[in-house]
């Protein structure tokens, strides 16, 4: 069965409304496997070897993914190139928050797979929170777009 790894992080809970958004809209094609996980929770790093579509996804920090994020996904670089991870003939995804300064952080992250050789699958989804970091305000409008982007990605490996 196809699987799909979501990997997130989240300051407000912004991101992880939109996470589990991309999990729901993933979930809806049938015969399909969909993890969720928050960098800096505990989850083998292996699963993204047995995936077939990795979704990252991140709040804003200054125009750049969080500083765990980075992390992490400096060390998925450095095991791929270590030879530790493979990620051949992956697909995958692209979501992530922001306060103020546009949403800078979804081109980084998809630059990020890229170069992971993993090919990215529209829509690439950034979202404003609404109130300015006063609770979970992103628009009902841009968690339906982080479903269809679940929904995208799980499509594309039915295919």
């Amino acid at each position: 069965m196809p699987k799909i790894v979501v990997i997130y992080d989240s300051r407000s809970g912004n991101t992880e409304k939109m996470a589990k958004a991309v999990v729901e809209g993933a979930s809806t094609i049938k015969g399909v496997d969909v993890e969720l996980y928050k960098v800096g929770t505990r989850f083998p790093v292996s699963s993204l070897d047995k995936a077939d579509a990795i979704i990252i996804g991140s709040p804003t920090i200054y125009g750049n993914p969080t500083p765990e994020m980075k992390a992490f996904l400096t060390s998925v670089a450095d095991l791929k190139k270590s030879g530790k991870l493979l990620l051949k003939n992956k697909i995958g995804g692209v979501f992530g928050s922001y306060g103020w300064d546009g949403g800078w952080v979804t081109d980084a992250l998809a630059e990020v797979l890229k170069n992971l050789t993993i090919k990215v699958i529209p829509p690439v989804v950034s979202a404003v929170d609404q109130m300015g970091g006063m609770g979970i305000r992103i628009s009902e409008e841009n968690i339906s777009k982080c479903r269809d982007l679940g929904k995208a990605v799980a499509t594309k490996l039915k295919g």
